[in-house]
């Protein structure tokens, strides 16, 4: 009697101890009754600039209660997350003959730089049903493993190019005329179409410098939106040239290379120049001594006046059109803008409009196509997590910085902007938002 006494004590302390053990998160699964883990869908070679998917999977016998499953924002230095959906995908797998239900969670990870590239745990959290224990939920994290990324081949000597499914460009022109006079305008734009990756991954196209040519370049418009299932990214580009002097001037062209992720060659797309041609006219030299001889056929009184008048007058509009006045003229317009445009970043950082702040960012720094935010912010963690939590919000459901933090990063771009002041060469374009 005692001995079965003993047996049955032991009996429930064991079944005690095994539904004590699964009434965690962590006991389900060592019990076999859940299934949690982070993988790397993209198979290997993961490239450069390339989307790698990341999934997070949970399964589980019963079914999962109303709070579901989530996974927490997370950055990763040097990189752009996005996460596909913002609902989790479910779905039933088959274990052993019985019905499991389950839930995923999809990332985007679009890495700048080659190299291993090290994600942080993906903290989960996971609150499902039982028919023992009822409602069961808690927090874990799920490792990720490290990611080796390489430089597509072919791309090794490029300074500027993307990787994507598909990527098109197309350009227009307006305003093109057969013969040219001064101040005429040709508009030229640019619309870039990319699959597979967002807008912020096309590079801005190179600045156009002429002689003889006012150069402004608007603000780039980008967006980002779900075409059929697919991710597609649009960046138009508008760049309008005026004409200031006579002569002939030649709008270079431009090869635009992408790595094309179906066939994992590079290929290349040639957008022609343009010259603008105006028709030879009597140079300012030989209209002065024009107007100097048929002053001199008369030396009466009132003809000198009337010259002398006219000289005045021509010699107020010489200095007006010379490159000191320009120059003067050109660095009061661009710190007039900068100061709007700093207003506007700092506007927009209070009201934590994050894809503004980061449009102003790229046209603060547009005079460098190929500045990067995550690049400039390297260097310092603190603001490299800024600016990761900006990117993640800004094309995500991430949580914004705060604004004090998101006005910080606008003194990343301070001091390459000066540096370029200091070297009189400030440009009259506005420039274009990344």
């Amino acid at each position: 009697m005692k001995y079965c006494s003993k047996m049955l004590c032991l009996i429930l302390a064991l079944a005690f101890a095994g539904s004590a053990q699964a009434e965690t998160i962590e006991g389900l699964i060592a019990a076999g009754e859940l299934e949690a883990r982070a993988i790397v869908q993209t198979p290997n070679p993961l490239f450069q600039k390339a989307p790698i998917v990341i999934s997070v999977e949970v399964g589980t016998p019963g079914r999962f209660s109303g709070r579901g499953t989530r996974v927490r924002e997370f950055t990763v230095p040097g990189t752009l997350v996005r996460p596909v959906s913002k609902f989790a995908f479910n779905e039933t797998r088959r274990r052993e003959g019985d019905s499991w239900a389950f839930q995923s969670w999809r990332f985007e990870l679009y890495s700048e730089r080659a190299g291993t590239l090290r994600t942080p745990a993906l903290t989960t959290f996971i609150s499902v049903e039982t028919d023992t224990n009822g409602i069961v939920e808690g927090e874990i994290r799920l490792p990720v493993p490290p990611l080796e990324i390489e430089v597509p081949p072919g791309t090794e000597g490029l300074d500027s190019w993307v990787a994507a499914t598909e990527f098109e460009v197309d350009e227009s022109w307006q305003g093109i005329l057969e013969t040219y006079q001064v101040g005429d305008a040709v508009t030229r734009t640019r619309r870039f179409t990319i699959k597979g990756a967002p807008a912020m991954a096309i590079p801005a196209s190179p600045q156009v410098e002429l002689d003889g040519v006012q150069v402004y370049r608007a603000p780039a418009l980008v967006d980002d939106k779900a075409v059929g299932g697919s991710f597609e990214g649009i960046r138009e580009e508008r760049v309008v040239f005026t004409v200031e002097a006579g002569g002939s001037h030649t709008i270079p062209g431009h090869r635009v290379h992408w790595f094309n992720l179906n066939t994992q060659t590079v290929e290349t797309i040639d957008l022609p120049g343009r010259t603008l041609d105006l028709p030879g006219a009597a140079t300012e030299s030989a209209v002065k001594a024009s107007e100097r001889k048929e002053r001199t056929g008369s030396l009466l009184p009132w003809g000198l006046a009337v010259l002398g008048v006219a000289l005045g007058y021509f010699l107020v509009w010489w200095i007006r059109q010379t490159a000191a006045w320009r120059t003067m003229r050109d660095h009061l317009k661009f710190w007039q803008g900068q100061r709007h445009t700093r207003k506007a970043f700092m506007r927009a950082a209070a009201e934590q409009d994050s894809r503004r702040c980061l449009a102003l960012l790229y046209e603060r720094m547009s005079e460098h196509p190929d500045w990067q935010l995550s690049t400039a912010c390297a260097t310092d963690p603190q603001l490299s997590a800024v600016s990761a939590s900006l990117m993640a919000h800004a094309y995500s459901d991430g949580q914004p910085p705060e604004a004090t933090e998101i006005q910080r990063l606008w003194e990343v771009c301070k001091k390459p902007r000066i540096q370029r002041d200091n070297a009189n060469e400030l440009r009259l374009n506005p420039g274009p938002s990344q």
